[in-house]
């Protein structure tokens, strides 16, 4: 994975609709991400819809890019109303299904990870006229901890406008978290200097332990499309240093990385290729880069430089302090290698394994080696030569590098490697790669659970040879005894000064969480019985990560006889668990209508290039659903997947980021015009066509930054975005939202008082979207207002307090919205807002379902009657409401005519 994979640890989705130019294509009017992470472990739910308008039959395209950190466990295809699922099988299983399929003239896809880079999927089916089709892609992946922070990438590029766009998020950890970030849509290029807000994420802490993260552009605010990575970063709390034990259902899962301790000097040597593959551009990057790395090695390190052809050149023939005088040698020695030769790696890493062997006794400090190279070659013993167990990070260079080879250089001596493509932020990526490496905390951490605990063969690695500030560390397995679980264990490591460190996670530190999860139902549900045991998300999470070290060990075996048995274990592991791995394949048969129409397909020259590119690119006999003679044939009778490179098809620009404002909720802010203990001053949850643009914003527990600009923006939404009305109640932050089926140009009550010491009464006429206008009357005077959309002076329009009931109403795009906030009952109000006066509630969980996020929410009557809500996440302005759907509003809202005011 490159480094632009690196630096944020991706979940990346796709998706476009293309066609032949002579063809429309199909319009996407429904996409919606759906990503929940609990405890690290993401499951993202891809669901496009799509429709052909034209009255002929065209081609639609569902294309995704995943990094190898995630695996695909599920694949959906609706059209004409039928449900096609996708079947995970092992490799050879699949391919013959395929062929049997496509022998018999059927359509069939075949999904199959790519176990070189950054795997790329295709499916394409034909959808006739005025038909439409539904694609839904479930995959998984652990979050990786790197610089300090959890990324969570979605790829999103669709080609064009989507009526329904959206990208939802929730966050779900055992510990507080403390800081979330929602960096602005980006191309696939690394940035550099600081990176801003995304000014039209939502984020919203639902509890210390969870956040809910919204992107809903409307249509307008699209512009042309979206395209580029929606990014969520965030990390939670480590004030204790024990890391977070979680135990589920016979599984648990360890994560620490630990704060506080003093950095290890290091010995760093740098063994660079300076064949002659490597002149001009990639010559030039590679300098570019070492002079941003040269820039971050401490005063306290080491370095010695290498550079490597046919034969070896040295910069110094001993390792020298990074003093500021040998740093500026350092970097003026590198801008003067001059390329040429040829590729001798073998040479190259086994004097840098001596060299650094040489000093690899020095008390507390820590060797690293970094090899960087474009060719390719043999390397023979080098685990056997490097009796000093020293750390190799390998760096595969541009599309002509071994990246086997690199990969297996890295596992066999405990470091990892990364592919470096060919692009202009070339530099960017081996300077990230780098900063991931380049502070060293511990060396050779060992986790020690008590004899008896766990069960010895099932369970994931337990010692690591280093941790790198910003990283984690995680141990997965299958618990044989509980109770010594929870009785406590140590986690012991080397630091500066060769001391022991010793991390005690305390007795009874273990979480134990429940499974299956207790899921409310709503009063209108009844609940389903349990017939198949699921995995729990411990249990997956321990196979994820098992699966991912098996392929690791198996990058650095020679053996024939130990490769076949990894293999083995990895295919039955990724049955089991419906994992798309390197070994097993996605299967899906398509009906005859959606072959494809070889009239309608591309068939330029770059196309065909671009796909024979792809299947001289796969490793063994991969089944493709195309025909033989594909170069010079149009596609024919198959609906097909296929897999390729990601920089070979996707060419991504930079867009200017939309200028419409919006201001996330960090903490709870306070009203302008009200007292600090007012009950309205606590949140402000309705969207205000105030919206002031962002530059700075760090969403923290602790702190928020907020600069604001003089000139404010109304931002343009679709009435599916704005409640008309909503409520808080007592024990439930976080309001509930809906509308109501009211007549355009009738008056309603929304809210009236009779309490002796205040007469109110607040009236609304209904316009074509929302409330219009409002007459007020407080005790003898009534006043009238009317929204002003794109007056941002003129919002909030009104704001009372009636005993402790809070009520305000605020201007949208659309009209007026209105909050009633109920810190406590109170008797003395009736009208629309006031039905849930008598009731109390809390949130009891959000959950993923159908692709899609739902919250239970629990509201309790004055009479104790207890009632559970099921409702969607909806979008506001500083968070989300829960909204409530028609049928749930007809327990409170029997009859809205009821609330008309006669004229």
């Amino acid at each position: 994975m490159g480094i632009r994979m690196v630096l944020v640890i991706q979940a990346c989705v796709l998706i476009c609709v293309i066609s032949s130019q002579s063809v429309k294509p199909p319009k996407i009017y429904f996409l919606h991400v759906t990503s929940e992470i609990d405890y690290r472990f993401a499951k993202t739910v891809v669901t496009s819809k799509v429709v052909n308008k034209e009255p002929t039959a065209s081609e639609a395209v569902f294309d995704l890019t995943l990094p190898n950190e995630a695996f695909i466990t599920a694949f959906k295809l609706t059209i004409n109303g039928k449900e096609i699922e996708g079947k995970v099988k092992e490799k050879e299983q699949a391919k013959q299904e395929f062929e049997a399929a496509k022998a018999k003239g059927q359509s069939a896809g075949h999904i199959v990870a790519k176990p070189r880079e950054t795997n790329k999927f295709q499916i394409q089916v034909n959808v006739a006229a005025q038909e439409k089709v539904t694609f839904v892609l479930t995959y998984r992946e652990l979050l990786k901890r790197t610089n300090g922070l959890y990324n969570h990438v979605i790829y999103i590029n669709p080609g064009q406008v989507v009526d329904d766009l959206k990208i939802n998020v929730l966050i779900k950890e055992s510990s507080t978290i403390t800081i979330i970030k929602t960096p602005p849509i980006r191309n696939e290029l690394l940035p550099e200097g600081p990176e801003g807000t995304n000014k039209l994420a939502v984020v919203d802490r639902i509890s210390p332990t969870k956040a809910f993260i919204s992107y809903e552009p409307s249509p307008l605010e699209q512009e042309s499309g979206i395209s580029g990575q929606f990014i969520v970063q965030y990390d939670v709390d480590r004030n204790n240093n024990a890391g977070d034990l979680l135990f589920m259902d016979g599984y648990f899962v360890h994560f620490l990385a630990p704060e506080g301790i003093e950095p290890m000097p290091m010995d760093i040597m740098f063994v660079l290729d300076k064949s002659g593959s490597m002149e001009t551009t990639k010559m030039n990057q590679l300098k570019e880069s070492m002079m941003k790395i040269l820039d971050d090695v401490k005063a306290e390190d080491k370095i010695f430089i290498m550079a490597f052809a046919s034969s070896l050149r040295y910069w110094k023939q001993e390792f020298v302090q990074a003093t500021p005088e040998n740093i500026i040698a350092s970097k003026n020695y590198v801008n003067n290698i001059k390329s040429g030769g040829g590729t001798n790696i073998d040479l190259a890493l086994k004097e840098g394994i001596k060299r650094l062997t040489q000093i690899s006794g020095n008390k507390g400090r820590a060797p690293v080696l970094v090899f960087l190279t474009d060719g390719k070659g043999r390397v023979r013993d080098l685990k056997r030569e490097n009796e000093a167990e020293i750390p190799i990070f390998s760096l595969a260079f541009g599309r002509g590098a071994d990246f086997d080879l690199v990969k297996r250089v890295a596992a066999q001596n405990n470091g990892f490697g990364r592919k470096i493509y060919e692009d202009s932020d070339a530099a960017l990526q081996i300077a990230g790669f780098y900063k991931e490496i380049s502070t060293v905390l511990m060396k050779n951490v060992s986790f020690n659970y008590i004899d008896g605990t766990l069960y010895d063969t099932e369970v994931t690695n337990t010692k690591f040879s280093t941790y790198f500030k910003g990283s984690e560390m995680v141990v997965a397995g299958k618990v044989k005894d509980l109770n010594k679980l929870q009785s406590g264990l140590t986690v012991n490591g080397t630091g500066v000064g060769n001391r022991e460190i010793e991390i005690p996670v305390p007795r009874m530190w273990c979480t134990i969480l429940p499974w299956p999860p207790r899921r409310p139902m709503p009063f209108t549900t009844p609940t389903p019985p349990v017939t198949t045991r699921n995995p729990s998300i411990m249990e997956k999470l321990w196979a994820y990560l098992t699966i991912k070290q098996l392929l690791k060990d198996k990058d650095a075996l020679d053996s024939t006889n130990e490769i076949k048995t990894l293999n083995n274990k990895i295919i039955q592991l990724s049955l089991k668990y419906q994992f798309v791995t390197p070994l097993t394949s996605m299967v899906v048969t398509l009906p005859d209508q959606t072959k494809a129409n070889p009239s309608e397909v591309q068939t330029s020259e770059r196309r065909r290039e671009t796909a024979a590119a792809d299947l001289a690119g796969l490793s063994g006999a991969m089944p493709m659903a195309m025909p033989k003679n594909f170069p010079s044939t149009p596609f024919k009778r198959i609906a097909k997947l296929q897999l390729g490179p990601p920089r070979q098809i996707m060419n991504f620009q930079s867009i200017p980021f939309n200028r419409n404002a919006k201001l996330q909720r960090a903490s709870p802010r306070q009203m302008s015009f009200m007292p600090r203990n007012h009950p309205m001053a606590r949140r402000n949850p309705f969207p205000t066509t105030t919206r002031p643009p962002v530059t700075t914003r760090t969403t923290t527990l602790k702190t928020t930054t907020t600069t604001i600009t003089s000139r404010p923006i109304v931002r343009k939404l679709e009435k599916s975005q704005i409640p008309s009305f909503g409520i808080t109640l007592p024990g439930l932050e976080t309001p509930l939202c809906f509308d109501l089926p009211m007549n355009q140009s009738k008056v309603y009550n929304l809210m009236s008082s009779s309490s002796p010491a205040k007469v109110f009464k607040m009236n609304g006429r209904s316009g074509p979207e929302m409330i219009d206008r409002i007459t007020v009357t407080e005790d003898v005077q009534t006043v009238s207002y009317d929204a002003q959309p794109t007056d941002a002076s003129k919002t909030p329009v009104f704001q009372t307090l009636l005993e402790t009931t809070s009520l305000v109403a605020r201007n949208t795009p659309l009209g007026l919205q209105f909050l009633a906030n109920f810190p406590a009952r109170n008797n003395d109000i009736n009208g629309i807002l006031a039905l849930f006066k008598d009731y109390s509630g809390n949130l009891v969980d959000i959950l993923i379902e159908s692709g899609e996020f739902v919250a239970y929410v629990n509201i309790e009557s004055s009479s104790g009657t207890l009632t559970v809500l099921k409702a969607t996440t909806k979008e506001f302005d500083d968070g989300i409401c829960y909204y409530l759907d028609n049928e749930t509003l007809q327990q409170f809202y029997t009859n809205i005519s009821q609330f008309e005011v006669t004229s």
